[in-house]
C-alpha cells in the first residue's frame, strides 16, 4: 500500500472556513451527543505551517464502544470510514490510559473539499485538555510556534512516507512544549 507523503505547507486562511463548515455539519448530525466541537492542531494556529488536514476535537460525555456505534450511525450519510476506539500517546508521568482514550474518525467525505482528522474525546479528560492547552499556548507564544513549525518542516523531509516515525519523534517534542504550556496556564490562574 502506497502512503501519501507528509507535506507541511504554509498557513492557509481557508482552514478556518473549512473548520467552520465541518463544525456546522458535524453539530447538525451529532446533535446533543457533541458537547462541543473545537478547532485544534496546527491549522488552528495563525501562520502555523501544517499538513493540509483540519484537526477537529469533538467533546463527548464518554468514550466507549457504544458511543462509537452511535457516532458511526449518526454520520453514516457522510460516507466516512468508520470511527474506532483508539488512544493518544501517554506523556511522561502519565499512567491512566483511560484519560487518553479517544474515538478517532478519518474525516474524508464527499461533502467536503478538504480532509480532516476528527478526535472524539471525553470533555475534561487529560487528552481533551492537552489538545486545547497546546493550541492556546502556541497561539500566544510565537517563538515556540516558530520553533515547532521548523521542527515539523524538517521532520517531514526526513520521514516523508513514514507517519509512524513522524509521530514517534513529534509527540515527545509536543510534551516538551506542554511543560511550558502548563507553567503558562498556572501563571494565568494566579494572575
Amino acid at each position: 500500500m502506497k502512503r501519501d507523503p507528509i507535506d507541511i505547507i504554509s498557513y492557509q486562511e481557508i482552514w478556518l472556513k473549512q473548520f467552520e463548515q465541518a463544525k456546522k455539519d458535524l453539530d447538525s448530525a451529532l446533535g446533543t451527543l457533541a458537547v462541543c466541537i473545537e478547532h485544534i492542531g496546527s491549522t488552528a494556529i495563525q501562520n502555523m505551517p501544517s499538513k493540509d488536514r483540519i484537526d477537529i476535537q469533538i467533546g463527548v460525555k464518554e468514550v466507549s464502544d457504544e458511543v462509537c456505534e452511535v457516532i458511526n450511525a449518526a454520520l453514516q450519510d457522510f460516507g466516512f470510514s468508520y470511527a474506532y476506539l483508539s488512544k493518544d500517546h501517554l506523556p511522561p508521568n502519565e499512567s491512566d490510559e483511560n484519560e487518553w482514550k479517544k474515538i478517532y474518525l478519518p474525516g474524508i467525505t464527499h461533502r467536503w473539499r478538504f480532509k480532516a482528522n476528527i478526535h472524539i474525546r471525553r470533555v475534561g479528560a487529560k487528552n481533551y485538555k492537552y489538545a486545547l492547552l497546546f493550541r492556546d499556548f502556541l497561539r500566544n507564544h510565537p517563538e515556540s510556534a516558530t520553533a515547532y513549525a521548523r521542527l515539523k518542516q524538517s521532520l517531514s523531509k526526513h520521514t516523508r512516507f513514514d507517519r509512524d516515525a513522524y509521530c514517534e519523534i513529534k509527540d515527545p517534542v509536543c510534551d516538551l512544549i506542554m511543560i511550558n504550556a502548563r507553567i503558562w496556564e498556572k501563571s494565568l490562574s494566579q494572575a
